[in-house]
């Protein structure tokens, strides 16, 4: 794809590998700049397509992706239009195609059914949601190392709010895993998904497609002359459980065939809220060798950890711990005290979409943690004990392990002390997502959390003409056009744009942390 030569494109997306490209689409792993993680960049050069209707199928995929929150259908984390360059970023699957493993893997029953559920909790899940894929086959579905399994490819997908920009009952799919009313170019429903998985867990469970002939003719024929009837003779070498699944899903009429995946799962006592289980993945032989070397070695650190407790309860300085635990009593009680006003020079504002600020110094203030290793003078160094040091943009009440230590920058001045250990951090701000994660404090160490908590927010930008008023959710969040991003708190979005002499703009979508979404409309007279 001509045009694209730098190494970061549309300012956000550092190319690690190019995985295809051509004169029109390019696919890359990148790194997402502002989210600091590994994601997958399809971009579409639109100036010399030989068919617009791609285009629409890219928005399509991005717009009904960010409707989809769910473990088991890919994320879209961006999408936008840079000139004449359409761009969607997709989450990093660390794994393969299920085509691909079917070729290069062994499955046992167990495995294969733990992807059975997966792909009936993530195709529910779209079908309540109201999107029929439209092209279940192995070469959209992508399983990582842990068989986690996750739906992709949502180009070819029908939502009831689409506009029909491409005919809705044309021929559209993968031949041999269609179904009857598919090839007839009939209405669609969420059952002729199901017939498509149905074919995909034929595959799965069998080893091959029921369908696949040497050419698209005699697979499409294949299809029409199907006889039901003859299927519980050819699949009877498989579990009765899975025999049974295959009858209701692949039923050839429509009214015959089960109604929904949620009713396969029932069968299978699935409780659709709760998450699969991950059971062993590939490397079975390889996982048992490292869980046995990591038993003799817990049981070593155990009994090591046993012994020198023994010799320090004797030989320790007694002064010190007292001392310590004193000094803690007077931080606690003294940090319980009501704050004071929060100076708000100190507050940084910025028009841009900020995941990642800098302090005086230029670190990058985000949610890792650090040793602090520049305030040595600081660090306890009584035995078992540890420091922390809290920085917050723009600020934060803090907490650790549910008990309230003050507010940030407050609590940035000096170190927490702590004993060594694990402890839940929590910020908490009116006007963001509490943000909460697991720290570790080793004894003799100032640990330093810098977080910004723009990173737990969604972003929106509006175009709009001539102008209105923006409310999210029922809230005023002033007028546009703006230079400036909306910052969102993720979920369902409820948005409206206002202007007295036009009909109102009302739209609704979901939107997550890290998300940054660009949005037109055009007013309509009343």
């Amino acid at each position: 794809m001509q045009g694209l030569t730098s190494e970061i494109l549309f300012e956000k997306f550092e190319i690690i590998e190019v995985l295809k490209k051509d004169e029109h689409a390019g696919v890359y792993l990148a790194n997402h700049i502002y989210l600091s993680k590994k994601i997958i960049l399809k971009v579409l050069n639109t100036k010399k397509l030989p068919d617009h209707s791609i285009v629409e199928r890219f928005k399509r995929e991005a717009k009904i992706l960010a409707r989809l929150d769910h473990q088991n259908i890919i994320k879209v984390l961006d999408f936008g239009m840079s000139k004449e360059f359409f761009y969607i970023s997709f989450e990093y699957i660390e794994g393969e195609s299920m085509r691909n493993m079917l070729k290069t893997k062994s499955l046992s029953l167990e495995q294969k059914e733990h992807l059975m559920i997966q792909l009936l909790k993530g195709l529910d899940y779209a079908h309540k949601n109201q999107i029929i894929h439209r092209d279940i086959k192995p070469e959209n579905i992508f399983i990582d190392k842990n068989l986690t399994l996750k739906i992709g490819d949502f180009g070819l997908a029908l939502s009831s709010e689409d506009n029909f920009v491409t005919n809705p009952y044309s021929i559209v799919g993968t031949p041999s895993y269609m179904s009857p009313e598919q090839v007839r170019g009939a209405k669609l429903t969420p059952q002729s998904d199901l017939f498509s998985t149905g074919v995909v867990l034929f595959e799965l469970f069998s080893g091959k497609n029921p369908f696949l002939r040497d050419n698209v003719s005699l697979t499409l024929n294949e299809i029409i002359s199907y006889d039901e009837t003859n299927l519980p003779s050819i699949i009877k070498e498989l579990p009765q459980n899975i025999q049974d699944i295959l009858l209701l899903l692949l039923k050839k009429k429509i009214a015959d065939r089960v109604q929904s995946a949620e009713e396969i799962l029932t069968t299978l006592n699935v409780n659709l809220e709760q998450p699969t289980i991950v059971v062993n993945n590939f490397n079975s032989e390889e996982k048992r060798s490292k869980l046995a070397f990591a038993f003799i070695a817990i049981f070593i650190l155990i009994v090591g950890g046993f012994v020198l407790s023994q010799i320090f309860s004797t030989n320790g300085n007694k002064d010190d711990l007292t001392n310590q635990q004193q000094q803690n009593n007077n931080t606690s009680s003294t940090q319980n005290d009501p704050q004071p006003p929060i100076n708000k020079d100190s507050i940084q504002e910025t028009s841009e979409l900020p995941l990642t600020q800098e302090n005086k110094d230029g670190n990058e203030l985000n949610s890792t943690t650090q040793n602090n290793t520049q305030n040595k003078d600081s660090e306890p160094k009584s035995l078992g004990l540890g420091g922390l040091v809290v920085e917050c943009l723009p600020w934060a009440e803090v907490f650790i392990d549910g008990e309230r230590m003050g507010v940030t920058p407050n609590v940035s001045i000096r170190p927490i002390n702590l004993q060594a250990g694990e402890y839940t951090l929590k910020l908490v701000h009116p006007d963001y997502p509490v943000f909460s994660q697991t720290i570790k404090v080793n004894a003799g160490e100032v640990k330093n959390v810098r977080i910004s908590l723009d990173a737990t927010m969604g972003f929106v930008k509006c175009f709009v003409h001539p102008f209105g008023d923006v409310y999210i959710n029922g809230e005023k969040r002033g007028q546009i056009p703006s230079p400036d991003f909306l910052k969102v708190k993720p979920g369902p979005v409820r948005l409206i744009i206002r202007n007295n002499d036009y009909r109102d703009i009302d739209t609704a979508f979901y939107i997550r942390a890290g998300d940054s979404l660009k949005l037109k409309f055009s007013f309509k007279k009343p």
